[in-house]
C-alpha cells in the first residue's frame, strides 16, 4: 500500500488533493500540518488520514513525518516560505527516511525562468510563485526523484478572494490597473485532479518529468468583469482602485505590488498545451464554468 504523505494540507490544494486521495484502494493518507490546530483540524477533516505535526524549518520533524511513506506531495505556502532553507529540510529528511519513491512538488514558474532573471527585490518579498526559482534547481541537484507540476498562471480561486467581496457589494470587480494582464487562469479542482491523478499513478509514469498546466484562453480584469456579469445577470464594472486589495492583503500589500512588478509581464510568453485535458481525459475547467459553479460567492 502507498503511504502518501501531503506537505501543505491545510493549505487549499493540499487540503483539495487530500479530498481527490480520500478513500482510493491501495492508499494511505499521512496529512502534515505545523501547528497543532491544523493537525486537529486535519483529522477532524479527514477522520480516516493520518495526521502528522510537520515543521517546514525543522528537518527533524520533517524527516519523522516521512517514515514509511512513500510518495510525497509538497505545496509550500506563500509569503512566508524561505525555499533556501525549506527545501534543503525537505531534501534531507527524503534521503535520511529512505522510503521515499516519488516527490511531487508544486511550482508555478515560467518554465526556464531562473534566479538570475529576477531582482533581488523581487525575491526579498518571498510572493507567489517567485522561491520556486530557487526550490527546483535544488530538488533538481538533490537526485531525488521527483516530479513536478508546474502552473505558471492565476489558480482560480483568486477570483473569490481578490474579487468576490467588492463584486457582492458594489458589482465592481475593484483591482489596481497596474496590477492587470492578459493571465491564464488554472481551477484549483484541475490542479488537485492532476495531482491526484499523478499521486496513484505508476511512479515511472512521471518520474523527472515537469508537467506543465496551461489554459487555451486568456482573460484581464475588464473580461472577468464582463464573464461575471454575464454569469451574474448584472453589470459588474471593472474599477481601477486599490483600496480592496488594500484591505485584503493588510502588511503585505507592497510585497504583493512588488510582485506584480514583475509577474504581469513574465507570464505573457507562456504557451498553452492540452497538459491537463491529457492527464485526466476531461476537458479542463473554464472560466465561466468557474464563476457558474461558485456563483453563489459572488452574489
Amino acid at each position: 500500500m502507498d503511504r502518501i504523505l501531503i506537505l501543505g494540507a491545510t493549505g487549499n490544494l493540499g487540503g483539495l488533493t487530500s479530498e481527490r486521495l480520500a478513500g482510493k484502494g491501495g492508499v494511505q493518507l499521512r496529512l502534515a500540518s505545523s501547528r497543532e490546530a491544523g493537525r486537529a483540524a486535519l483529522q477532524e477533516r479527514f477522520p480516516d488520514a493520518e495526521t502528522v505535526i510537520a515543521d517546514w524549518y525543522d528537518a527533524a520533524s520533517l524527516e519523522a513525518a516521512m517514515q514509511g511513506v512513500t510518495r510525497v506531495f509538497v505545496v509550500t505556502p506563500d509569503f512566508m516560505t524561505d525555499e533556501r532553507v525549506v527545501t534543503p529540510n525537505i531534501i534531507k529528511a527524503a534521503k535520511a527516511a529512505g522510503s521515499i519513491a516519488q516527490i511531487v512538488r508544486l511550482i508555478a514558474i515560467p518554465p526556464g525562468l531562473t534566479e538570475s532573471d529576477l531582482s533581488q527585490a523581487f525575491l526579498d518579498t518571498r510572493c507567489g510563485a517567485n522561491l520556486h526559482v530557487i526550490a527546483k534547481p535544488l530538488l533538481d541537484a538533490s537526485g531525488l526523484p521527483v516530479t513536478y507540476i508546474n502552473v505558471p498562471g492565476w489558480i482560480m480561486f483568486n477570483l473569490p478572494w481578490f474579487l468576490a467581496p467588492e463584486v457582492k457589494a458594489n458589482r465592481r470587480l475593484a483591482m489596481p490597473a497596474i496590477t492587470d494582464a492578459n493571465r491564464m487562469w488554472i481551477s484549483e479542482g484541475d490542479i488537485a485532479d492532476v495531482a491526484a491523478t499523478i499521486l496513484v499513478a505508476p511512479i515511472a509514469d512521471h518520474i523527472g518529468k515537469e508537467h506543465v498546466l496551461t489554459a487555451p484562453a486568456r482573460y484581464d480584469y475588464p473580461a472577468i468583469a464582463v464573464l461575471l456579469g454575464e454569469e451574474l445577470g448584472e453589470d459588474v464594472a471593472y474599477a481601477d482602485d486599490d483600496g480592496p486589495l488594500r484591505a485584503t492583503m493588510g502588511e503585505a500589500f507592497d510585497a504583493l505590488m512588488t510582485y506584480f512588478e514583475h509577474e504581469t509581464q513574465a507570464y505573457g510568453g507562456v504557451t498553452h498545451n492540452e497538459t491537463v485535458a491529457a492527464l485526466l481525459g476531461r476537458p479542463q475547467e473554464t472560466v465561466r464554468d468557474y464563476i457558474k459553479s461558485n456563483r453563489q460567492l459572488f452574489v
